[in-house]
This record gives structure tokens, sequence and C-alpha cells, in this order.
């Protein structure tokens, strides 16, 4: 099983892959894990809970303790929430500047990969996982569409 099964050879690549960034990004105080949030709050016109969770692929209440972390340390600010929907979500000053420090980080990490991987490896792992994804939405979605009936 374990040979073929591919959810537990992403979990295997996955935790090494994020111990490799981990290790570049230690300096700048921010996580694999924690960049990608990062990046997207400050690449969205209007970042919030919804889009995040849907550009990250993560569900809420695996976002909100992420969030909450990030707000704590000082690198984003979550605001006032308007009746049902919760407030915008920004990066604090603090946020920007380790954003900034962790992409050159993130580009060492990369670069060291790009030295042992080829480009088209890299490409074709990247277009690989996006095949995957997709595909995994939709057993996802009809398994749901299943269970509904």
């Amino acid at each position: 099983m374990n040979r073929l099964c591919l959810s537990a050879n992403l979990r295997k690549t996955e935790r090494l892959i994020t111990r490799h960034y981990d290790a570049y990004l230690s300096e700048a105080g921010v996580t694999a894990v924690q960049l990608p949030i990062l990046a997207t709050i400050a690449s969205a016109e209007e970042p919030t809970f919804r889009l995040l969770s849907n550009e990250l692929g993560l569900d809420r209440s695996t976002l909100s303790r992420n969030l909450a972390l990030l707000e704590r340390v000082g690198f984003v600010d979550i605001g006032p929430s308007s009746g049902p929907k919760p407030g915008l979500i920004s990066l604090t000053r603090k946020g920007r500047e380790t954003l900034r420090r962790a992409h050159k980080l993130w580009n060492e990490a990369h670069s060291h990969l790009e030295q042992i991987l080829s480009l088209t490896q890299i490409e074709d792992g990247l277009g690989f996982l996006k095949s995957l994804r997709r595909g995994a939405r939709e057993v996802s979605d009809d398994s749901a569409a299943e269970v509904a009936h």
C-alpha cells in the first residue's frame, strides 16, 4: 500500500519539502505553512476568510487557527466583523517586512531545489500536482453528490 498510495507518498514528500523551506524561512520568523497565507493576503484586493480558504485550499477551522497565530505574532490584523461576515484581513507593517524577508529566503530555498532538480522536472511536478488537485476535487464533488442522494 505505501508504495502505491498517493496520500501516503504525498504526505512523505510534503513533510520533506516543508522541512527544506522551513530551514530557510526560519531566519524570517515564518514557516512554509504561514508564508503562502501572508503572500495571499498581500496579493488579494479584499482578503477575506472565504477568499483565503478557497485560494489556499484550507478549511475554515485550519485557516482560523493559522490566522489567529499570525495575528498574535503581529503579522496580520483582522478587522471587525460586520454582522455574519468576518472582517477584512490585512498585513501589518511587521507582516509586510516579514513577507519581504521571507520572499528572499524562499527564493534561496527554491533555487537550491532547482540545482538538484531540472526546471522540466519542477514544471512537470507542479503540473502533476495541479492535475491531481483537479481530479481530487472531482472525486470529492462526486462523493458529496452520492451522499446527497
